[in-house]
């Protein structure tokens, strides 16, 4: 069965139309990201159980990052040539699929992919993006955490799990956005200090 729902900041009324998180198991989910409204649309998908183990290699050769700009076969024919380490078919099929996703919604022929293996603390403080559209998905180690209000100030902090797919609105969109920031991984045991991280943003944007 589909499910809904919404998260809206702190103080949120009806009148001020808040920012909000919309999360679902459709796939049509992202498309409500599309709305003014909407700072996040989180999709909601199952961890593939034979995913663990062909993406070692990847998360051994950690720290890399792949970079690539184009139509979206182009861009991942590019991100591949890259990599550091052989990368599974069901992978690839996954970023090319959310990457003809990513175009269609933001109505570009092109795309910018940024696919990383990370092995510390990246991008601790929580910001937001200077960018239009930018959709995340980790497919290895802890996700991608964000907050509807300003966590310094005792806001609630979530984690997108694994696998699921954040399509997150930057500066450069009018409308609403949430903050965001990579998860601390030094705290953790060596052996889990690292993700795979799948990036797209529109063509031509900041990193």
């Amino acid at each position: 069965m589909p499910l809904f729902c919404e998260a809206f900041g702190p103080g949120a009324s009806q009148h001020d139309a808040p920012p909000r998180a919309v999360i679902g198991t459709p796939e049509t989910v992202l498309l409500t990201a599309l709305r003014p409204d909407v700072a996040l649309a989180l999709w909601l998908r199952e961890e593939p159980a034979h995913f663990a183990r062909p993406l070692k290699p990847l998360r051994q050769a950690g720290p890399f990052r792949a970079l690539a700009e184009g139509t979206p076969e182009a861009a991942l024919d590019l991100i591949c040539e890259q990599l550091p380490a052989g990368a599974p078919i069901d992978l690839l099929s996954d970023m090319l699929r959310l990457s003809h996703m990513f175009a269609a919604l933001t109505r570009n022929d092109h795309v910018r992919l940024r696919f990383d293996g990370i092995t510390g603390d990246a991008c601790r403080k929580f910001h937001v993006d200077s960018v239009g559209f930018r959709l995340l998905v980790t497919y290895a180690g802890p996700g991608t955490q964000w907050s509807m209000g300003d966590p310094d100030s005792g806001a609630g902090i979530e984690e997108v799990p694994r696998c699921a797919v954040a399509l997150f609105r930057g500066r450069k969109r009018e409308g609403a956005t949430t903050l965001h920031r990579s998860p601390p991984l030094s705290h953790l045991p060596e052996a889990q200090r690292s993700r795979l991280v799948f990036c797209i943003d529109e063509p031509e944007c900041c990193a």
